[in-house]
C-alpha cells in the first residue's frame, strides 16, 4: 500500500509559473521537473516548454498509471509518444535544434506486489528510509565526473558576471546552456524525459525487494539541495525530518540557506539563487 503523507511544490520565483510538477495515483507517485527553456524564441504560445512539458506528462501519468501497473518503462514510452504528438500540435514554429526542445528531469514510483520499482532521468530523486535504520537508501541523484566539470564550468560563469546581470540574459551562459541542451538524447550525452521516445529504453530503472514498510521521499533537485548540494543534511536525517516536522520547515531553511547564506550564488554555484522546490512524502506498507 503506498499512501501520501504530505507534499509541497514552491517556485523558485513567485512571478514565474512552477515548472515543477507532482502527483500520485493508486500505486504510483511521481516528481518532475522542467528544464528552464534556453530556445532563441517563443515556441509555445503563452507557455514555456519546461512548464508545459512538467505538467502534460504529470497529467499523463496520472491518466495511465494503472493500466500500465509495474511497467513503467511502458508508462514512459506512452507518456513521450503523446508528449511528442501534443508538442508538434501546439508549437508555434519547429524547433531549431535539440535545445529547443522541452525536456525535464523526473522520479516515478511504483508500490507492486514483492517490489517497488524505481524509474528515473536526471536528478529527480528517491529516498526510502526502513524503519529503525539510520542508512537513507537513494535512487536516481547521482554526482558523477561530467557533473562535477559542470559544477566548475557553472562557478566561472557565475563569477564572470557583471554586477546585477541576469544569467540567462548572459550570452556566454546561455551558449554553454544550449551546447549541453543539444545533447540530450543522444548515446554521446544524456537521456532525458521530453518528446523523443528512445529515451525510455535508458530510463534508469531499479527494482527494490518490497517485504517491510518504508517512508520514502520524492523530490526535485530543488528540495533535494539541502542533501546533495549543501550537505546539510544527510538522506535519512531529510526523510525523518519531513516525517516529524513537515516538508515546509525543509523548504524554510533551503531558502535561508539560498538568501542569507549565497545570495550571490558563488559559495554554491547555480544560475537561479532560488529553484523551484518539490517533494513527495509517503509510507509504503507491504
Amino acid at each position: 500500500m503506498l499512501t501520501i503523507l504530505e507534499i509541497l511544490t514552491d517556485p523558485g520565483d513567485p512571478a514565474k509559473p512552477n515548472e515543477d510538477a507532482l502527483g500520485s495515483a493508486g500505486a504510483h507517485a511521481w516528481v518532475i521537473d522542467g528544464a528552464t527553456d534556453v530556445t532563441d524564441g517563443p515556441v509555445l504560445d503563452g507557455e514555456t516548454g519546461a512548464h508545459w512539458l512538467a505538467h502534460e506528462a504529470s497529467a499523463l501519468f496520472a491518466e495511465n498509471a494503472a493500466r500500465y501497473g509495474a511497467d513503467l518503462h511502458g508508462l514512459v514510452r506512452h507518456t513521450i509518444e503523446t508528449l511528442s504528438l501534443r508538442f508538434a500540435q501546439r508549437q508555434l514554429r519547429p524547433p531549431n535544434g535539440r535545445h529547443e526542445w522541452p525536456s525535464a528531469a523526473m522520479a516515478l514510483l511504483h508500490a507492486g506486489e514483492g517490489k517497488l520499482a524505481c524509474g528515473n532521468f536526471a536528478d529527480c530523486g528517491l529516498i526510502l528510509l526502513e524503519d529503525e535504520s539510520d542508512e537513507g537508501h537513494v535512487f536516481g541523484v547521482q554526482h558523477n565526473s561530467r557533473e562535477a566539470r559542470a559544477v566548475s564550468r557553472t562557478a566561472e560563469l557565475v563569477a564572470a558576471l557583471g554586477p546585477g546581470e541576469r544569467p540567462f540574459e548572459n550570452a556566454a551562459v546561455m551558449d554553454y546552456l544550449r551546447a549541453n541542451r543539444r545533447r540530450q538524447n543522444r548515446a554521446d550525452g544524456y537521456w532525458i524525459l521530453g518528446i523523443d521516445a528512445e529515451a525510455a529504453a535508458h530510463m534508469r530503472h531499479w527494482e527494490i525487494p518490497f517485504d517491510r514498510p518504508y517512508t520514502g521521499l520524492l523530490f526535485s533537485d530543488g528540495f533535494g539541495s539541502i542533501v546533495f548540494d549543501y550537505h546539510r543534511l544527510d538522506p535519512a536525517t531529510l526523510v525523518r525530518r519531513a516525517a516529524l516536522g513537515g516538508l515546509r520547515s525543509i523548504l524554510a531553511e533551503i531558502r535561508s540557506i539560498e538568501t542569507i547564506d549565497d545570495p550571490e550564488c558563488l559559495s554554491w554555484p547555480r544560475f537561479k539563487r532560488h529553484d523551484d522546490a518539490t517533494a513527495l512524502l509517503f509510507r509504503a506498507e507491504p
